[in-house]
């Protein structure tokens, strides 16, 4: 049975405050636990970006040559990366930041789309059918791209993070590594061979 969005519960814009502040920095640094998995040039995806905790590191991480693409249900959430991004306008070496809408069911991205990384931070499990959410992060990442997911011990069982990884595979994905020390329970994923 697929649960819809309105029976998950999906962190709303009006507690944005909770998920980018300097405290959560200090526990969860975005470059310690983004830096392995990006290069200079590359193109990431940050699906689920919210307030843009990790969106801005992405784009220092990926450098002026690469690309990063935040993406968000909620047009409030991106309208606070949008006034972020204004405010560090000037700064150089930060990649090229687009911000997308996707909806409840669909991340609605142009076929032509095609990550180096995705990153899916305590987010999967507001999804409404995980299998389907899994089958579109697997077109949009490149063949020999990485997808990170890390959901969050106060809401995820490690049963249902293990269900999780089940639709994971199921869509066609494999797990490279179980990192550690990323903020919960954590998988680097890719294209399975």
């Amino acid at each position: 049975m697929t649960t819809s969005v309105s029976q998950k519960q999906v962190c709303s814009h009006q507690h944005s405050f909770a998920l980018d502040n300097f405290f959560r920095r200090l526990i969860q640094s975005p470059h310690r636990i983004l830096s392995p998995y990006l290069n200079n040039g590359d193109t990431a995806m940050d699906i689920g970006c919210g307030p843009g905790f990790f969106t801005l590191p992405m784009a220092e991480l990926v450098g002026p040559s690469g690309t990063v693409i935040g993406v968000d249900l909620q047009q409030e959430m991106l309208v606070r990366v949008k006034a972020k991004l204004a405010k560090v306008k000037e700064r150089t070496g930060m990649a090229e930041v687009l911000l997308h809408q996707c909806s409840e069911v669909d991340l609605g991205l142009d076929d032509s789309v095609r990550a180096d990384f995705v990153l899916a931070y305590y987010m999967v499990h507001e999804t409404p059918d995980q299998n389907s959410f899994f089958q579109q992060v697997k077109k949009i990442v490149k063949p020999t791209g990485r997808i990170l997911i890390v959901e969050p011990l106060f809401h995820v069982s490690k049963k249902q993070f293990s269900q999780t990884l089940g639709h994971a595979e199921q869509a066609g994905l494999a797990i490279v590594e179980r990192p550690k020390r990323k903020g919960g329970f954590s998988a680097l994923l890719t294209v399975s061979a």
